[in-house]
């Protein structure tokens, strides 16, 4: 595993952590330049884990929406008719 797959790696691993308690609103302070940035290093699969996971925020299902990945995308879209 290379030096920045394991900064992302940990860095999820903290946010998972650290928003436990938030019931419905894991992820919430990720934002577009997280996932999209230039000098982003998240992988597809740790997208696809936070665009599955039932707890994530609204706010970041609406980003995730816009992946280029097809997998993604529906997941996320499928997160947020359940919430509404």
């Amino acid at each position: 595993m290379n030096y920045s797959k394991k900064i992302s790696t940990i860095t999820l691993l903290s946010l998972m952590t650290l928003s436990y308690a938030h019931c419905n609103n894991r992820f919430e302070n990720l934002t577009y330049d997280y996932f999209y940035s230039d000098k982003s290093t998240v992988s597809v699969n740790v997208k696809r884990v936070i665009a599955s996971d039932p707890q994530t925020s609204p706010k970041v299902l609406k980003i995730l929406t816009h992946d280029k990945d097809t997998a993604v995308w529906l997941s996320a879209q499928e997160n947020l008719k359940i919430k509404d």
